[in-house]
C-alpha cells in the first residue's frame, strides 16, 4: 500500500468510501464521523475535506458505491422475460437488505443535514434504479401510456421496499410464518398479473 502522502485524490476518495462502508457495517450510521473515517485510513480530517465537502458528501459517495453494486445485481439478461427480470431485480434488492443491512439502510434512510438539497448527480444515480424497473414494465405495458408505466413502477417498487424494510429490521414476525421471499413472490405475481391483465405473470 502506498504511503499516505503518495495517494492521488482519486485513491484517497476510494479509500475513504471503503472506510465509510466498513465503519457503517461494523458500528452503524449514527456513530459515523469524518474523524473516524480519517483515523481509519490514517489521514487527518482536514485532508478529507479537500476531497469531500462534508460528511453528507462522503456518505452520498459511499451510497453511490452501494447503488452501483445493487444496479449490477439488478442487471437482467436481454433475453429474459420482463416478469422474470423484475423478479430477479426485486430479489437482488431484498438480498441486499438482508445481507448488508447497514449499508442498505444508509442508502435509503440517510437524510441530508440542515435540509440541504440532494445533489443532482446522486439523484440521477438513484433514478437509474427506477429506470430499470420501468424498462421492464414498459415491455409488458401494451398500450398503456408512459405516465401509467411510471406510476406503476413506483407503486410496485414501494411495495418491494416495504417488504425489504420489514426483513432488514427483523419485523416479519408480525406476518406470522410467511417469509419475505414468499411475500415478494406473491406481490410480484399478483400485482403484475393484475396490472398487465395476464393470466399468469410467469408464462
Amino acid at each position: 500500500m502506498a504511503r499516505r502522502n503518495q495517494h492521488s485524490r482519486e485513491e484517497l476518495q476510494a479509500l475513504a468510501i471503503e472506510a465509510v462502508r466498513e465503519l457503517v457495517a461494523e458500528q452503524g450510521l449514527a456513530k459515523l464521523s469524518v474523524r473516524k473515517v480519517a483515523e481509519k485510513i490514517r489521514y487527518t480530517p482536514g485532508m478529507l475535506y479537500h476531497v469531500f465537502t462534508n460528511l453528507d458528501d462522503l456518505i452520498l459517495h459511499a451510497n453511490a458505491a452501494t447503488l452501483d453494486i445493487l444496479l449490477a445485481d439488478m442487471m437482467a439478461p436481454a433475453d429474459l422475460a420482463p416478469f422474470q427480470a423484475l423478479h430477479q431485480m426485486a430479489s437482488a434488492y431484498l438480498n441486499l437488505a438482508r445481507t448488508q443491512t447497514a449499508l442498505w439502510q444508509m442508502v435509503f434512510m440517510h437524510r441530508m443535514q440542515h435540509e440541504a438539497p440532494v445533489p443532482s448527480w446522486y439523484q440521477q444515480r438513484t433514478g437509474l434504479l427506477f429506470e430499470r424497473v420501468e424498462q421492464q414494465m414498459a415491455r409488458m405495458a401494451g398500450r398503456q401510456p408512459t405516465e401509467a408505466v411510471h406510476l406503476a413502477a413506483r407503486t410496485l417498487w414501494s411495495s418491494v421496499h416495504g417488504i425489504a424494510v420489514l426483513a432488514a429490521e427483523n419485523k416479519l414476525e408480525v406476518t406470522g410464518d410467511v417469509d419475505e421471499q414468499a411475500m415478494l413472490d406473491s406481490l410480484l405475481e399478483n400485482y403484475l398479473k393484475s396490472w398487465a391483465g395476464l393470466e399468469s405473470s410467469w408464462e
